[in-house]
C-alpha cells in the first residue's frame, strides 16, 4: 500500500467503530498519524488495535457539541503530532421516531452532533490547518437519508 498521507495527521471524530474506525484504520494505513475520538470508550479500544498495528495514534473520548473539548481534541493532535493536516466529521446519532412521537430533548441532540459538531470541528480544524500553511482537508459524513426520504426523522 502507497504511504499517501506519510507525515501528515488526521483527526477523526465518530472513531469507536463503523465507518469512523475504517476511516482511521485506512488513514494510518497510508501512513497518517491519527486522531480518534468519540463518546463512547470503545475508542480507545480502536486506537489500542491501530498502535497494536504499528500505527501513531492518539485518542480522545469527547463530545463534539462543546466547544472546550473540541477544541481539546485539536490540541491534541497538535501536542502529540504537530500538526493538523485532515478532519473527517464523522460523528453523528439518528432518532428513528414519527415526528409527533419525538421529543424536543431528541430533536435537539441529532442536531447538536449533526450540525453543530461538524460546524465547532471544521472551525477549529481550519485554524489548525491554517497554521502550517500548506493546506489540508475537511471531510464531512452524512447519513445516507441525506438523499433519499425517509418517513421517520
Amino acid at each position: 500500500m502507497q504511504k499517501r498521507f506519510e507525515g501528515k495527521t488526521a483527526v477523526i471524530t465518530g472513531a469507536s467503530g463503523g465507518i469512523g474506525a475504517a476511516i482511521a484504520r485506512r488513514f494510518a494505513a497510508e501512513g497518517a498519524a491519527v486522531v480518534v475520538s468519540a463518546i463512547d470508550a470503545r475508542v480507545d479500544e480502536i486506537a489500542a488495535g491501530l498502535e497494536a498495528e504499528g500505527a501513531k495514534v492518539a485518542s480522545l473520548r469527547m463530545d463534539v457539541t462543546r466547544k472546550d473539548e473540541v477544541a481539546a481534541l485539536y490540541d491534541l493532535a497538535e501536542q502529540q503530532f504537530g500538526r493538523v493536516d485532515i478532519s473527517v466529521q464523522n460523528a453523528g446519532v439518528i432518532t428513528i421516531a414519527r415526528i409527533e412521537a419525538m421529543t424536543e430533548a431528541e430533536w435537539d441532540k441529532v442536531m447538536a452532533v449533526n450540525t453543530k459538531g461538524v460546524f465547532l470541528c471544521c472551525q477549529e480544524a481550519i485554524a489548525r490547518i491554517r497554521k502550517h500553511g500548506d493546506g489540508g482537508r475537511l471531510i464531512n459524513t452524512a447519513s445516507g437519508q441525506a438523499r433519499q426520504g425517509f418517513i421517520y426523522t
